[in-house]
């Protein structure tokens, strides 16, 4: 798995984890089993790599919880500013 991909799933896992309340059992056990796959890929990527995606994903958290924030407040001072991908 890339290091793109691997990002990606990080930023999917993410996501699920902030509604993990909400998931049944079945969808609890998929999302161990995608954190598995994370950690496993991550795991087997250079040092190089490892810091690319601790870096991107650290711009992308950022941007998530200041969405995150502002959806939750319903803060709409940056008229549909926010450009965040998910």
């Amino acid at each position: 798995m890339s290091r793109e991909d691997l990002l990606e799933l990080k930023k999917e896992i993410t996501i699920v984890e902030d509604f993990a309340e909400e998931l049944d059992e079945q969808e609890l056990k998929q999302l161990d089993e995608l954190k598995k796959m994370f950690d496993d890929g991550f795991n087997k990527l250079s040092d190089d790599d490892k810091k690319w995606l601790n870096m991107e994903f650290f711009k992308w958290i950022e941007l998530y919880i200041n969405e995150v924030s502002c959806t939750a407040n319903g803060c709409s001072c940056c008229a549909g500013g926010c450009d965040i991908e998910f």
